[in-house]
């Protein structure tokens, strides 16, 4: 090939290239814009807290928040708080007195679902973890392996793990009290990170297991300067997987939005980021356990506690004239007998209390009457018993009587009253 010829076909692949690139990156950059007068994405997060941020931008967080300034074609800005009790008063509720604007408009890592911000839709979930040397004699899989290594070996391990943790109540019937190590979870130093429980404590023998969030625990594990074995504690049940998102003011809906879009659209990008930092498998955990609801009432041999009489002389003071005389419903109003069935106390606390309206004065039973014989009842609406002293201070009651006969617990008629 001639020299003219070549440098043709390279400035020809040159293009090609160049156009290539442009594209792809326009298919990221090109999509979304940022809201009116946004010049940043304002970003709020702890410059002490991996794997999610620290002032080096070395977490996953400072990763997927650069993410969103690359979608956006804006900077990204932090504004440095621990992120602990008053994260949010601190910092995206917070003012500066001297612009008039909010310190900051994001806020990640936030748990999913309702709270102190309007969240985005969850971008990791994770469980609980247990840490602890590899190579040391002893295999653990279980909570309850500790107690077995000391009963077939012998070997007091030392537990270690922050206050109020999950895994407390499992250890201490599992008689292990007097190997526990407890440790404040938020010290008086905001340098002071959860993940020293396993690079500082677990990592220099101080103790030999640890209990922490899953991220924080495999992260750390992951960079010790011993070989570490991390359990996801699969054994607690799909109750314990936590989702989290990002989390903007209430008011931001606009932002929460196009936050979700850019979520969505470089959804493996972010997965590949947090891949990155090993966050503990879920793929095993035990299916969620139902928890056995302890009834509102008591009955033995027939007979019903104060609470569910009480109840029952409430309904048909008041309630049975339109639900019925054993809550089996009228034309005016429903079967309470099968509406009950599934229902929660606090449900019905909010739909008595709450939901209806009165159009006449229902107090008193002669105009209650009056008006329900009248044409219009047809149109009768269910009162608010929200002002009514017996009916609210009663509520309880009402529902363990309901309750009863909703689950075929107690019969029509009368009950009678066991003797205290």
């Amino acid at each position: 090939m001639k020299f003219k010829e070549y440098k043709m076909v390279s400035k020809v692949i040159s293009i090609f290239l160049l156009g290539l690139l442009v594209n792809i990156s326009l298919s990221y950059a090109g999509d979304f814009k940022p809201l009116k007068g946004q010049t940043a994405v304002r970003v709020c997060a702890d410059a002490y807290n991996l794997p999610y941020s620290n002032n080096k931008l070395e977490g996953f967080d400072n990763k997927i928040a650069s993410l969103i300034g690359e979608e956006l074609g804006i900077p990204v800005e932090y504004y440095w708080f621990p992120q602990r009790i008053g994260f949010s008063r601190n910092t995206i509720k917070k003012v500066d007195p001297k612009t008039g604007r909010f310190l900051c408009d994001l806020a990640m890592s936030i748990p999913a679902g309702p709270g102190r911000y309007l969240t985005t839709k969850p971008y990791f979930k994770s469980i609980d973890v247990m840490v602890y040397r590899s190579g040391e004699g002893y295999e653990l899989n279980r909570i309850s392996d500790i107690a077995k290594v000391k009963e077939q070996q012998g070997k007091k391990l030392k537990i270690g793990l922050f206050d109020r943790a999950i895994e407390t109540e499992a250890l201490l019937n599992d008689g292990l009290e007097d190997q526990i190590e407890y440790y404040q979870f938020m010290a008086g130093d905001t340098r002071v990170y959860p993940g020293r429980l396993v690079e500082d404590e677990l990592s220099q023998g101080k103790i030999d297991v640890a209990f922490l969030w899953g991220p924080v625990g495999s992260y750390y594990a992951n960079h010790a300067t011993v070989p570490m074995t991390v359990v996801p504690l699969d054994e607690l049940g799909e109750n314990y997987v936590f989702s989290f998102a990002m989390g903007v003011r209430k008011q931001d809906k606009a932002w929460r939005d196009l936050l979700d879009n850019i979520l969505e659209a470089r959804k493996d990008d972010v997965a590949a980021i947090i891949s990155e930092y090993k966050l503990p498998s879920i793929a095993n955990v035990e299916p969620a356990q139902e928890k056995e609801r302890k009834a509102p009432y008591s009955i033995v041999d027939g007979k019903v506690d104060n609470k569910t009489y009480v109840g029952w002389r409430l309904f048909n003071s008041t309630c049975f004239v339109c639900h019925g005389k054993n809550a089996t419903g009228t034309e005016r109003a429903p079967n309470l007998v099968e509406k009950m069935a599934n229902m929660s106390g606090y449900k019905f606390r909010k739909k008595v209390l709450g939901r209806y309206f009165a159009v006449v004065n229902f107090d008193d039973p002669e105009s209650r009457m009056a008006y329900l014989g009248e044409e219009q009842s047809s149109q009768f609406k269910m009162p608010t018993w929200n002002d009514d002293p017996d009916i609210r201070s009663h509520i309880g009651d009402l529902y363990a009587y309901l309750k009863a006969r909703a689950d075929g617990a107690l019969g029509e008629g009368r009950p009678e009253k066991l003797e205290e």
